[in-house]
């Protein structure tokens, strides 16, 4: 049986195809039941695909979105550890032989997770991902699990279930929500494992709006509260970035009442009690 199931889902990525499969490609020492699954692209992806030949498995066509995609190939692939890679993200040369080693040594262990860097269009690194040992207070305010850099045992999806396509645009995010609350043990390793591609048609920079919409109803669910923080970066959205009449009306860049404004829908926006009443200078923030 295959070390690891490994997924990539791609729509239209054939300027960073290649090197997302190739990265994969390079891995050594490791047995990798390899899916690339393209939802149908238009923009030369195929032609790239079809260079492998017999090489890579993969299918094009109409998929369900990136989350049925994912689910889908997981469940088609036979992996003891599990994971996925977008099109536009890269793995490190050595990074799942080093995750294999961790799994062997902690048995225990459900989730491992990694550093990770952000490259631009050119794959040139930019700045770290900001990643930290394992803390629930703190994934709560913040997704600090880079999601190319994180792998599973197959027995989670077994015990606690697959990534929800409800969270089209923070389904990851909720994936180790529910698997901490449920149980999930988590160990950080400090060596980058990915690199995460930032480009003006990733999710996260065409939804905002929505990637916010979705992280408080799914604390709502989890938690029954919203962390604080993602109340202020909600606020400094509007006020900075979505040209609204209401961020007008917001504090300026460096003025720390929006900090204090956002106590106040995470006090009162709630289905019950949780999390700190008041923030200590520690506490995590953005």
């Amino acid at each position: 049986m295959p070390s690891f199931s490994l997924v990539t889902p791609s729509l239209n990525q054939a300027a960073f195809l290649r090197a997302a499969i190739e990265s994969v490609r390079a891995q050594a020492g490791v047995s990798i039941d390899y899916l690339v699954l393209d939802g149908g692209s238009t923009d030369g992806s195929l032609r790239i695909l079809q260079e492998y030949g017999d090489g890579l498995r993969w299918r094009s066509g109409s998929d369900g979105g990136q989350v049925t995609a994912i689910n889908a190939g997981l469940r088609e692939t036979h992996g003891e550890i599990c994971g996925y890679l977008n099109s536009d993200d890269v793995l490190v040369p050595g990074s799942l032989a080093a995750v294999e080693k961790v799994f062997g040594d902690h048995p225990e262990v459900d989730v491992v997770y990694g550093d990770a860097s952000f490259i631009d269009t050119k794959g040139i690194r930019t700045r770290p991902y900001p990643t930290v040992p394992f803390d629930f207070d703190v994934l709560v305010q913040h997704c600090f699990i880079c999601q190319p850099a994180a792998f599973w045992r197959r027995s989670v999806h077994e015990r606690w279930g697959w990534f929800d396509p409800i969270y089209d645009n923070t389904f990851d995010y909720e994936f180790w929500l529910r698997l901490a609350i449920l149980g999930a043990r988590f160990l950080h390793i400090p060596r980058i494992l990915a690199e995460s591609r930032e480009h003006p048609d990733t999710k996260t920079q065409r939804q905002r709006q929505a990637i916010f919409r979705e992280i408080r109803r799914m604390e709502l669910h989890h938690l029954g509260y919203c962390g604080r923080n993602w109340w202020e970066q909600a606020l400094r959205y509007y006020r900075d970035e979505s040209g609204s009449r209401f961020g007008r009306l917001l504090p300026g860049k460096k003025d720390e009442r929006l900090y204090g404004l956002a106590w106040w829908p995470y006090v009162f926006w709630r289905k019950r009690l949780g999390g700190p009443l008041f923030y200590s200078p520690n506490h995590w923030r953005a």
